[in-house]
């Protein structure tokens, strides 16, 4: 049986309000150190990339290179009000991650139907392929960290979760980062209610690998 930690979109897109329908994950380079440790709890390591295309309109002006927006008959300074304008990012992984060659495994989802990592379409019609990876690895414990909590981790490990009764999933807080604090803690009842071991950080892992994954609600009811 094997241990899978998988990396959910650690990308600097998701810090940047223009490209991000107009919303971000704040200071999401404190989940890479999480992620790191993690990873060292597994025999392989996924990552899954968010291969969409940036949005238009906003970002494309404040990202582009112009030294100024107009917006509303004010003048913004991209260096005061957008500091990542001047270098976006976008698609790239957060400093301090190995490069996506020195993964074991990579998935890339694109479109903004689907958040989680398993498919690219809300009717779960066009897998990405992870669900029959981890079955061909034999894999029993799957760790998760990633951006966003309520979105792509929540998701991925549901899914996850449904596909496979006897996987145990672990969700790593610490490796993780929500919009918003109201729907992190949604997230976590909902992966809570499916089955899902939640820790806080990755001291918690080794108790949490050992006692197995606990049983779903709706089974011991």
């Amino acid at each position: 049986m094997t241990t899978i930690a998988i990396d959910i979109q650690p990308q600097c897109r998701f810090s940047c309000f223009a490209a991000n329908d107009q919303q971000c994950v704040h200071q999401p380079e404190n989940i890479v150190p999480e992620l790191n440790r993690q990873a060292r709890f597994a025999q392989k390591r996924v990552l899954v990339e968010n291969t969409s295309t940036a949005k238009e309109t906003l970002c494309a002006s404040l990202c582009g290179g112009q030294e100024h927006a107009a917006r509303n008959l004010f003048t913004f300074s991209l260096e005061n009000h957008f500091p990542h304008a001047a270098s976006c990012r976008g698609t790239h992984l957060l400093k301090g991650l190995p490069c996506p060659a020195d993964y074991d495994h990579a998935v890339e989802t694109e479109g903004d139907k689907a958040a989680s990592a398993c498919f690219h379409d809300s009717k779960e019609s066009r897998s990405t392929g992870l669900i029959e990876w981890l079955y061909a690895q034999n894999a029993q414990t799957i760790i998760l960290g990633g951006l966003a909590t309520e979105h792509a981790v929540l998701e991925t490990a549901q899914h996850l979760a449904w596909y496979n009764d006897n996987w145990h999933i672990i969700v790593n807080l610490a490796a993780c980062r929500g919009y918003t604090p109201e729907a992190t803690l949604k997230a976590v009842f909902a992966l809570r209610q499916a089955g899902i071991t939640v820790v806080t950080d990755t001291d918690e892992i080794p108790a949490a690998i050992a006692a197995g994954a606990p049983l779903l609600m709706s089974k011991a009811s």
